[in-house]
């Protein structure tokens, strides 16, 4: 087979095995899905810069790609699927370290401050965990995931935040004052449309 058919081959194998889209794949490199689909088909081939840049998103090597493989790429044993695990344990630890952070400063404030006094104000070190959380997985889902999660992620941390906001508001401004501006959900709103419109946005394809 010539290593153009090769190569074409390979980079739809590890789309696919990546569970993306040609549109997907498009959007992340700044190029049209019309691009992708003529690499996978041999008709044209990115050049080596590029080539080494779909490498390093794909966490293989260069003559990875211009080699006939026996397993099909994302059926071979045990690596691809290693690899997969991994990335699912650091985004793991990672929100964990979050909530182990905020559980430290619970704990310091009921040593600092007093624990009934803490105890009726300290639980909001664990809704200020929930935005943080949220862009730990943004942060992650940028190098590995796919784009459809982005828009979710987004979404939940503009909401997650407005609630720490509110919540924060109203534990510590004296008179209820924090408790009637309620009305801060409603930044949500335009936040959460703009989301979902920015999702569906066409990325300018590179010539």
């Amino acid at each position: 087979m010539p290593i153009k058919l090769i190569v074409a081959h390979n980079l739809a194998e590890l789309r696919k095995a990546r569970g993306l889209t040609q549109g997907e794949l498009a959007e992340k490199f700044n190029y049209s899905d019309k691009s992708i689909s003529k690499w996978e088909h041999g008709d044209t081939l990115p050049d080596i810069e590029v080539l080494k840049q779909l490498c390093d998103f794909f966490g293989v090597s260069l003559d990875y790609l211009v080699v006939e493989h026996q397993f099909p790429i994302g059926k071979e044993p045990e690596k691809r699927t290693e690899r997969v695990a991994n990335k699912w344990a650091i985004v793991g630890l990672s929100v964990m370290a979050v909530w182990l952070l905020s559980t430290v400063a619970f704990i310091a404030g009921q040593v600092a401050i007093g624990f009934e006094a803490w105890t009726n104000i300290g639980w909001i070190c664990f809704v200020w965990a929930l935005p943080a959380s949220a862009i730990v997985m943004l942060v992650f889902n940028g190098l590995w995931g796919k784009s459809s999660w982005r828009t979710i992620l987004v979404i939940a941390l503009t909401w997650t935040a407005l609630a720490g906001v509110y919540l924060t508001l109203g534990l510590f401004l004296r008179d209820n004052i924090g408790w009637m501006l309620w009305p801060i959900f409603f930044i949500g709103v335009p936040l959460t449309i703009a989301s979902i419109l920015w999702d569906h946005v066409l990325i300018k394809p590179k010539k």
